[in-house]
């Protein structure tokens, strides 16, 4: 699967994935790219006969699921008139065919909660298991209605952190709203984590990159701050109360594979949440995802 330069959204006919694509519809059309709806289709792993009924026009399990991306299709033009919109019906698992397809995905977009075949809790193992595995960033969308706030970038000095302002920069220009990067400083009994000095080269260091990346001329406000919270992930929940979205990295200076922090913002962010990863960690399946219908 090769969806280089488009936005990807998981669809499974629940009102989370419809959310989900409409908010991506107009993600594409205002960033210019081309919204790629996928939907992934297990039936035939499990041996049902998907052919349509002879004499019934537009029976099968094949034509229901292709139906079903017909209509997210439609959704999207009338949410986001003139995006450019193609469809994949794949057959796999959710977890394995988004993951597979975020190996060359600009961005990867899923609601936050569906009916068995996506998320069937908030945030369930197979949504969990796209953040941590993917390998672009992923939007997790609570609603398609947000805040007037800034695009919220929080960074701890790691690599992934500067990632995140990457993509805080991309959704600030794209959704004409202010950059607010913040590094929440870890204070217990009057004991700071590490010295003021050290808290602020951090947040100067990401100002400096979203600064060069946005350009003199890009009309994006940019801002930096330390806050002080008794862990990271209250801080940055806390602030993003006010904001339009979180971006996140997906793991800290732990170095582990998805830290605590970008687990309880997935978990508990108030709003829409994006987890920034770009190196692709495989999913433990034999499974092989094959597109059965493009276009």
């Amino acid at each position: 699967m090769d969806f280089t330069g488009k936005i990807v959204v998981g669809h499974d006919d629940s009102e989370a994935s419809r959310i989900a694509v409409r908010y991506a519809a107009r993600l594409a059309r205002d960033a210019g790219r081309e919204l790629r709806i996928v939907h992934a289709w297990i039936w035939p792993l499990l041996g049902k006969n998907v052919d349509p009924v002879d004499g019934v026009a537009g029976s099968g399990l094949r034509n229901q699921a292709l139906g079903l991306l017909s209509d997210a299709a439609d959704l999207a033009r009338e949410t986001a008139p003139g995006v450019e919109v193609g469809t994949s019906l794949v057959t796999g698992h959710a977890r394995v065919v988004l993951g597979e397809a975020s190996r060359t995905a600009r961005l990867l977009v899923v609601g936050h909660r569906g009916l068995g075949g996506f998320f069937g809790m908030l945030l369930g193992s197979v949504s969990l298991g796209l953040v941590t595995h993917s390998g672009c960033p992923v939007l997790v969308v609570r609603s398609e209605e947000e805040p007037d706030g800034p695009v919220l970038v929080g960074v701890d000095g790691s690599d992934a952190g500067l990632g995140a302002v990457s993509s805080g920069v991309r959704l600030a220009r794209i959704r004409r709203a202010p950059l607010r990067i913040v590094h929440v400083q870890r204070v217990v009994d009057g004991h700071a984590a590490v010295s003021e000095d050290a808290a602020r080269a951090i947040v100067e260091t990401a100002l400096a990159q979203a600064r060069e990346e946005l350009g003199a001329d890009s009309g994006v406000e940019v801002t930096g701050e330390v806050l002080e919270d008794r862990t990271v992930p209250r801080g940055l929940l806390a602030a993003a109360e006010s904001a339009r979205i979180i971006v996140v990295g997906h793991h800290g200076e732990g170095r582990r594979r998805f830290g605590s922090t970008a687990h309880a913002i997935m978990h508990h962010a108030p709003g829409n949440a994006a987890i920034c990863r770009h190196d692709h960690v495989p999913v433990d399946s034999d499974e092989k995802p094959e597109i059965v219908d493009e276009s």
